[in-house]
């Protein structure tokens, strides 16, 4: 019997051991340490210069400067606001509010400029296109959500591990907001050097374009060449094509560009098949050739005349000379010697 109440004493003094143990304290995070700011900071200026970077070689027009929407990205207010330590699934984690803001100039140009990248679309709807159904919101320049990351300090330093890739898709779509900031004040529209400023006024006059010399067609192979020149004051009616109402034209990025290919196959096309007419059918063909050429530069002036804006009137415009110079191709392959 002693032995038994031996026993249970000991069991109830080891339990009321452990229940007088206190908990370990979990490992303290530096949520608020100044250096994951600093380390956001860096992570968004670098993608940001990543994506102008991208932009502005695949650019075929040429428009955008990336070291002005890099420069742009250093001027960002970055912040993180309410940082806390959680818990996921047993292991410590910072959360706090991530806040970006472009500064208002910044933004009030890239507004102005936009209609020369995105056409119709405002940046504002642009960037809520993008970030519907994700936790980022977006407001007059300003760019807010949770962010996750858990901060180490090793040797002085301060590492910052993201949680996922929240702070990626926020840079990249702060850079869409930032290209149109990037455009050159000097831009080359249809051949022409165009000041910002006169680029995007709609529908400025273009004088007649000055003749072409018969020679140049033969001595340069130019069989496509026209003297490029933006929009009419006021527009003719389309003489080839039907008329179609400005509100009615609509087109996607790829369908522009697919354009601009469509553009330039034809124009070499032309090219190659003029270089294979006998030179004396040439020289009987140039005074015809340069009233194409007039005709197709005229035709084509008209059907852009109809677009509201830069990049409507380019489309129109490339719709347009593609087709008159695939038409003009045919009619030459009959003087083809090949």
């Amino acid at each position: 019997m002693l032995k038994k109440l031996l026993t249970l004493t000991l069991i109830a003094s080891a339990l009321s051991a452990c229940g007088n143990e206190k908990p370990q304290p979990e490992n303290k995070l530096l949520c608020n340490s100044p250096a994951v700011v600093q380390n956001v900071r860096i992570n968004v200026q670098e993608i940001i210069k990543q994506e102008a970077q991208n932009f502005a070689n695949s650019d075929t027009r040429q428009f955008v400067d990336a070291d002005k929407i890099i420069a742009a990205a250093t001027q960002l207010s970055i912040s993180l606001e309410n940082p806390v330590q959680e818990t996921n699934d047993g292991t410590p984690i910072c959360k706090a509010d991530l806040n970006i803001k472009i500064p208002d100039n910044i933004y009030d140009t890239a507004q102005t400029n936009s209609p020369l990248l995105y056409g119709e679309r405002s940046i504002e709807k642009l960037v809520q296109s993008r970030i519907s159904g994700t936790p980022l919101s977006y407001d007059k320049g300003t760019f807010s959500r949770p962010l996750r990351y858990t901060p180490s300090a090793a040797e002085g330093q301060t590492a910052v591990n993201y949680e996922d890739n929240a702070l990626t898709a926020t840079a990249q779509t702060i850079a869409t907001a930032l290209l149109p900031y990037g455009i050159k004040s000097l831009l080359m529209i249809n051949g022409q050097a165009v000041s910002l400023e006169d680029a995007l006024k709609p529908n400025q006059p273009t004088p007649e374009p000055p003749p072409i010399d018969p020679l140049d067609i033969l001595e340069n192979n130019a069989a496509s060449e026209a003297v490029e020149s933006s929009l009419p004051e006021s527009p003719a009616p389309e003489v080839l094509t039907p008329e179609t109402r400005p509100g009615d034209i609509s087109f996607s990025a790829n369908e522009l560009e697919q354009a601009r290919s469509n553009n330039q196959a034809s124009n070499n096309e032309i090219n190659r098949i003029w270089n294979t007419i006998d030179k004396s059918v040439q020289k009987e063909l140039l005074e015809d050739q340069r009233e194409w050429i007039q005709n197709k530069n005229l035709n084509c002036r008209r059907a852009a005349a109809q677009a509201e804006t830069t990049l409507q009137a380019e489309y129109l415009q490339l719709q347009c000379d593609t087709r008159m110079t695939r038409e003009r191709s045919q009619y030459l392959q009959g003087y083809s010697i090949n």
